[in-house]
């Protein structure tokens, strides 16, 4: 779990507990839901439902690439809790503060901690967290402008090296207004899978724009759509530039 992944903004996934629940048309046709069903029954979805820590082995491979990166003068960007979520009130803090330990002893990788719970990131931060931890970057889901208003601009004034969304996937256009300027970096795409929804390609231009235009990275990773392997027939072509561009952290202090 985690070596690899197909997910272009990342270079590994992993994952410290599995389990979640659906807080927004975002989750509708959630990718990790339907993993879950598949592999572990359905038992760890929902508000009642209890979230599965994973296996000692499983936490101990960020240790192994933190290593491998140092060896090698390399950053990897790891995706955390790509089948949960760091930030749910359902997990056991202890876990938690397990995962913050194992990111401080990590200082080779850049954790990319993404949330659809906002809300509570202030409160379930670590008491050291001061400005943010240099290898950590706070991202939270905005899929609509009324996912902006809420989560986004919560997001803006929490203290961290890099900040970003994940417009994925994007269900309408989004207006970021001066707020923009707090975020250093949007993912962008549309929905996969059988049930995919329709986005159109003016939403994504309208986010291309605003980016350019206050300086923020943008990252564009699919078209919608349903294929084997989605990833390679979808196509990630914007007006036929493929727009791969990274953040760079803010210093800490």
């Amino acid at each position: 779990m985690g070596e690899k992944t197909s997910i272009e903004w990342c270079d590994k996934t992993f994952n410290p507990w599995i389990g979640c629940t659906k807080v927004s048309p975002a989750c509708d046709n959630c990718y990790a839901a339907e993993w879950d069903k598949r592999y572990e029954g359905g038992k760890h979805w929902g508000p009642k439902a209890p979230r599965r820590r994973t296996s000692e082995k499983n936490w101990n491979a960020p240790l192994k690439w933190d290593a491998e990166a140092a060896k090698h003068v390399v950053r990897y960007r790891v995706f955390c809790a790509s089948l949960a979520d760091v930030f749910d009130n359902q997990v056991d803090p202890a876990w938690r503060a397990d995962l913050w330990e194992l990111i401080r002893s990590t200082p080779n990788l850049d954790w990319l901690l993404l949330t659809k719970r906002a809300p509570n990131i202030a409160k379930m931060l670590p008491s050291d967290w001061g400005n943010g931890y240099p290898n950590v970057w706070l991202g939270t889901t905005v899929e609509n402008q009324n996912e902006w208003d809420a989560r986004g601009k919560q997001l803006a004034v929490i203290p961290a090296v890099v900040r970003f969304l994940s417009c994925e996937p994007l269900l309408g256009f989004i207006q970021y207004g001066d707020a923009i300027k707090s975020i250093d970096w949007i993912i962008t795409g549309g929905e996969s899978g059988a049930n995919y929804r329709h986005a159109e390609p003016d939403w994504f231009r309208a986010i291309r724009d605003q980016c350019i235009k206050a300086g923020v990275a943008f990252l564009f990773k699919q078209w919608e759509g349903t294929s084997q392997p989605v990833i390679k027939k979808l196509g990630r072509q914007l007006d036929g530039k493929v727009w791969d561009e990274y953040p760079t952290a803010r210093i800490a202090s």
